[in-house]
């Protein structure tokens, strides 16, 4: 398409109505484009434009200062969404959002839309002169289990490998209870649990980054829903799924790795349980997240650290499914390079002791 016809028809600083039914809901919508994450982003200090293009798609761009440096750096989290649209129509709108941001005084603009590797989008991008960057999110590519559309849970059941059906019903078995969380009465200790995994997988995950409190606003918006499993009363495992795209996607999972040995099958036991949620919600499809990570953006190779995570969700019957990377373009090169040496001086002064 013809990027000089494509454009921005409306900035606004809070939300239009409607605006989760147009950035959430559609194919390859994210929650991460919607007014509870925009509103979360908020009150951490981050500023939210809500884009509408000539076309009547829209996009989420936050925006930080970087105080005392001039400019700003724009991030639009998981944006803009594909919508169902072509990928030469994602890459204009990317185009687009560029020239908005170094027209209004960006740094640098980070993008990384939901979309299925295309060597296409690839190039139109290169060609505006973004590059290739690390993944802001914990992962990259993901893991899709599609239905049937007669698919019953006994039928999806059937297709599941023999070995995690016998996790599943281990973890019955062993007296593991799964429940639904609406109110998430389990998020401060389910927190505790994807901190500890976070450490184990190499993802960041820290208490400054208001994980708790993003999880409580999405199960308000309904946006998400929240499984844990318990056992003899305590909370032994959880699971987040979104309410994005037309489907659910695992947001976040975990659970006592310590007690694997004695509890074995938790985790299969919570994971089939959001299936079963999915299906019965009649959605064509569950993601059941990534398992790849910095460093290591590919399907795990037996011997690497995430390669059993991968054997777990693929148990399942889910199918590896190639993403797009991270995009930025950098328009202030010297700012960006300040900007790059005060978080690494940020960072050790932090790691010092009494720091």
């Amino acid at each position: 398409m013809n990027t000089a016809t494509f454009g921005i028809a409306r900035v606004d600083p809070a939300p239009p109505d409607g605006w989760d039914a147009l950035a959430v809901d559609p194919p390859g919508g994210h929650v991460l484009q919607g007014t509870a994450w925009s509103a979360h982003r908020a009150a951490l200090g981050w500023k939210p434009h809500h884009i509408t293009f000539t076309d009547g798609r829209v996009a989420s761009l936050l925006t930080h200062r970087q105080e005392p440096l001039p400019g700003f750096v724009a991030y639009a989290p998981r944006g803009p969404i594909k919508a169902g649209d072509s990928v030469e129509r994602v890459a204009a709108r990317v185009i687009a959002l560029a020239d908005w941001a170094r027209d209004a005084g960006a740094t640098v603009m980070a993008v990384d839309p939901e979309l299925d590797a295309d060597p296409t989008y690839e190039a139109l991008l290169a060609d505006a002169g973004f590059t290739e960057t690390e993944e802001i999110q914990p992962s990259r590519h993901r893991l899709v289990l599609r239905f049937e559309p007669d698919d019953t849970a006994d039928s999806v059941l059937a297709r599941v490998s023999r070995t995690t059906r016998q996790r599943i019903r281990g973890g019955e078995k062993a007296g593991t209870v799964v429940e639904e969380d609406p109110a998430g009465l389990g998020l401060e200790a389910f927190g505790e649990l994807v901190g500890a995994a976070a450490e184990r997988r190499h993802f960041t995950f820290s208490a400054e980054q208001g994980f708790v409190r993003w999880w409580r606003a999405v199960l308000a918006d309904e946006r998400a829903r929240f499984w844990v499993a318990r056992h003899d009363g305590r909370l032994v495992g959880g699971l987040i799924a979104y309410r994005q795209g037309g489907h659910l996607a695992t947001a976040f999972s975990a659970d006592r790795a310590d007690l694997r040995p004695e509890l074995p099958g938790t985790m299969h036991l919570l994971r089939w349980h959001a299936i079963r949620a999915a299906l019965e919600a009649g959605y064509p499809s569950i993601d059941l997240g990534g398992v790849d990570v910095r460093g290591a953006r590919h399907k795990p190779e037996k011997g690497e650290p995430t390669y059993g995570l991968w054997e777990h969700k693929a148990s399942f019957g889910a199918e590896w499914v190639r993403s797009a990377p991270a995009h930025e373009q950098i328009f202030r090169p010297l700012v960006y390079r300040a900007g790059l040496a005060a978080r690494r001086v940020r960072r050790v002064l932090r790691r010092r002791p009494g720091s």
